[in-house]
Parts: C-alpha cells; sequence; structure tokens
C-alpha cells in the first residue's frame, strides 16, 4: 500500500495538535513505521519557534517526542541492517530461514516483513512456489515483532498484511480454500489493527481477487465499491485506478466484456505505473485479451506489438509467459499459424516449468485445436503424450487431469473433435475455480 508523504504543513498542524483523531493517527503511524527523515523534520519545525505550548495534547506532545525520536532511530538502524538480512536469508533454503527468524533476534524486524510483503508480490509474477515460501517466511516475522516496541495495534495491522499475501499467493496457485483462510486470518488481524481504512481496502482488495476466481461476482463488486470509495477518501487516484482494473478483470470474469474493456481503460487512465509497473502492464494484458476475445483482434494484436518489449523488461516470467499465449491466440485468429504455433509451444513450455498446471494444460488445447484445424493428427498425438508434466503439477487436481486423459484418450482413438476439445477447454476454466467440479463426458 503506498502511502504518500506528509507536507510540511500537515505536519506542522500535526506537532500543534490541530489534526484531528483519524488525521493524527494516520500521522502517528507513518512517523512510527516509514517515514525516514521525520525527527530531522520535527526538529526543524519545532526549532524555529514552532514548538507547541498551552494545549495538553501538545504538552503531551512534547513530552512524548524523545520516546518518539527513539523509535525513529531504531527504525533506521533496523533499515541500515537490511542488506545484511537479505544476504543472509538468500544463502539459505526455506527450513533453515524459518529456523533463523524464529531464533535471531536481529530478524525481528518490521523493516524486513515490509520488505519481504513487498518481495513476495514481487515473486508472484515470476515464481509461485518462491513467492509461497516467501508468504509463509513473512507470517513467522510478523509474529516474532515485539510489542513493546512497535505497539500490538501496528503489529496486527502489518500481521494482517502478512497473511493477505499469503491469501494471494494460494490463489494463483489455485488453492481457493485456503485462500479463503488466509483472508479471514487477515480481516480478523485489520479488526484488532490501528482502524487505518487503507489496511481495511488492502485486505477487502485481495478478498475481491478471491471472489471473481470463485465466480462470486456480485460480492467481488461489492467489494471494490467499498475500496474506491475509501480510496477516494484518502485521494490517491492511483489506487482508485487499480481498483477500477479489478473491476473490469471482474465483468471479463463474467464474460461481460465490453464493460470489463471500459473499467480497465478507466483505471489505466488513473494508474502511475511508476508506482506499480507490474499491476500497469498487467492490465494493459487483460484489456488486450478481452479485446481480442470480444472480436476486435486488430486493436488487440496493435497494443500487443507496442507493449511487447515492456512486457519483456519488466512484466516478470508469468506475466510475459500469458502475453506470448495471447500472441499466439491472436496470430492463429489473423491467419499466421506458424507464429501462433512458435508462440503456443514457448508459453506451454514456460508455464510447466513454472509450475502453472492449468495454464499449460489450457495452452496444450490451444495449440491442439491449432493442429486440428489444420488436420495435423501426428502433432495432436505428440501435445497428448507431452502432457505428462502437467499431471506431475500441483497446480492441477484430480478431476481436471481427468478431463486431460479424456483428451488424451480421444486422441489416440482417432475419436477427438471440435466439440469435445471445446468442452474440455471449457470445463478447465471452471475446475480451476472449483476443484470438486467433475467432467462429465460430452454425448
Amino acid at each position: 500500500m503506498t502511502v504518500s508523504h506528509p507536507d510540511p504543513v500537515e505536519l506542522a498542524r500535526f506537532m500543534r495538535g490541530d489534526l484531528v483523531s483519524h488525521d493524527n493517527r494516520q500521522m502517528v503511524r507513518y512517523l512510527l513505521t516509514t517515514w525516514r527523515a521525520c525527527h530531522g523534520e520535527m526538529e526543524n519545525l519545532w526549532g524555529g519557534g514552532n514548538r507547541p505550548a498551552g494545549s495538553e495534547y501538545a504538552v503531551a506532545l512534547a513530552s512524548g517526542f524523545a520516546p518518539l525520536a527513539e523509535r525513529v532511530r531504531h527504525l533506521a538502524a533496523e533499515r541500515a541492517r537490511m542488506p545484511e538480512l537479505i544476504a543472509l536469508l538468500r544463502q539459505l533454503p526455506p527450513d533453515r530461514q524459518r529456523a533463523l527468524v524464529r531464533s535471531g533476534p536481529g530478524f525481528r524486524s518490521w523493516s524486513l516483513c515490509e520488505w519481504l510483503i513487498e518481495e513476495c508480490f514481487r515473486l508472484a509474477g515470476s515464481d509461485l512456489n518462491q513467492a509461497e515460501d516467501l508468504a509463509n517466511l513473512t507470517v513467522i516475522v510478523s509474529q516474532e515483532l515485539a510489542p513493546g516496541l512497535y505497539g500490538i495495534p501496528l503489529i496486527n495491522d502489518l500481521k494482517a498484511r502478512a497473511w493477505s499475501c499469503v491469501g494471494e499467493v494460494l490463489r494463483l496457485l489455485s488453492d481457493l480454500r485456503s485462500a479463503d483462510d488466509a483472508f479471514d486470518r487477515a480481516e480478523g488481524l485489520v479488526a484488532e489493527g490501528t482502524g487505518d481504512a487503507l489496511e481495511e481496502a488492502r485486505v477487502l482488495e485481495g478478498r475481491a481477487a478471491l471472489r471473481r476466481n470463485q465466480h462470486r461476482f456480485a460480492e467481488a463488486h461489492r467489494l471494490l465499491d467499498e475500496v474506491i470509495a475509501i480510496y477516494r477518501q484518502y485521494r490517491d487516484f492511483h489506487l482508485v485506478g487499480r481498483a477500477y482494473v479489478q473491476k473490469g478483470k471482474v465483468y471479463g470474469a463474467a464474460d461481460d466484456l465490453e464493460p470489463a474493456i471500459r473499467w480497465l481503460r478507466k483505471g489505466l487512465g488513473l494508474i502511475d505505473s511508476t508506482r506499480e509497473r507490474r499491476l500497469e502492464l498487467a492490465a494493459r494484458h487483460s484489456l488486450m485479451l478481452y479485446l481480442e476475445e470480444s472480436g476486435r483482434h486488430q486493436e488487440a494484436w496493435f497494443l500487443l506489438k507496442a507493449s511487447r518489449a515492456e512486457f519483456v523488461e519488466h512484466g516478470g516470467e508469468l506475466l510475459t509467459l500469458r502475453l506470448r499465449w495471447l500472441e499466439g491466440k491472436i496470430q492463429q485468429t489473423l491467419g499466421f499459424p506458424g507464429e501462433a504455433e512458435t508462440a503456443l509451444i514457448q508459453a506451454r513450455d514456460g508455464f510447466i516449468t513454472q509450475g502453472a498446471g492449468f495454464s499449460a494444460a489450457s495452452v496444450s488445447l490451444d495449440l491442439a485445436d491449432l493442429y486440428a484445424s489444420q488436420g495435423r493428427a501426428a502433432e495432436m498425438r505428440r501435445v497428448a503424450e507431452e502432457m505428462l508434466p502437467i499431471f506431475r503439477s500441483r497446480d492441477i487436481h484430480r478431476e481436471a487431469i481427468a478431463a486431460l486423459i479424456v483428451f488424451q484418450q480421444a486422441v489416440r482413438m482417432e475419436k477427438m473433435n471440435v466439440n469435445l476439445l471445446a468442452e474440455i477447454n471449457s470445463y478447465l476454466k471452471r475446475a480451476r475455480k472449483d476443484p470438486k467440479l467433475r467432467f462429465e463426458y460430452p454425448v
């Protein structure tokens, strides 16, 4: 969650005790957790004849300045040690990382926990297995923080962020039930935190993405409407744009493509790409996907060609693979089968390497569809036989494997047809959200 630097006028009002309770709480929270230069700024404001006098609140602020400054110095020392702590963790496997943060006092650090959360979200775009390990480590670090130093409400806010991180990674791994449990934990912790509405919005935004995956679209929109109201209250239009993008994705998941395209474009108009580059690229990918699915192939292709270099440089492995997959689908539609085949094979192999079983299976079916349209039965059989790594992926469950086995057998027996291929592909999209959904062989 990005929070803007407080301006000097707002800070001066805080020092005089003129802020309302909500704004004062936000300022205190900022000073204790993220503002690196606050000690010098506050001394400057008090040093030039601005030291508050008169009100009880101002006197309390003056008497509390020394402990506050001490906390600021402690946080500065934490940050100075960050490179050393990060280097130590990166040398160790996940089980030894967990043991180290439990036993080493230096790792019980607010700054380290915040860095782990940001790193976890970054890795979620390139290596889900590593992101999951990091999310679990983040929870442990948040649980080891000293209440006497940071305060229980602030720690609960950070614990909520850690559990939201776990929920997001589990959502991306298609473990939706466990993701729901993680967001339950996060919501409970936010309720026992500082009361910061931005922390609540963070959890609600993650829960909305989960509801989208669960096809609970009305609830996803309701949650996002709450999130948008909070972000507007804070006048952070980048975050408003992010929530607009999420609404676009909900409409897209419901196959309501025109509203999806409108909301995505509204969101892209507000997002500050310097704050969240990968978010902006993911939104652009969704826009291209819905343009393609709505029949606007040339428009999608133009945007994809203009965006490709940015995706390669900033998108991360998984997002770049999704772009390559989309490129293959568009090229097939536009009549470039050779280029489409190359793109789909590269995307499939990349998803297999990443352990993204559902995505790899879906690309395989798109590849089979391409071969079927050209009457290339031998290549279809090869696709069917190359599915073993997909079956081994932890990302794909038993019922979905059963559907892929039906595909394999139909290809081997030369009974595969366009209708069965479409049925299996449609089933996979639904089964990713519902592990209990059974595949019924079409009559």
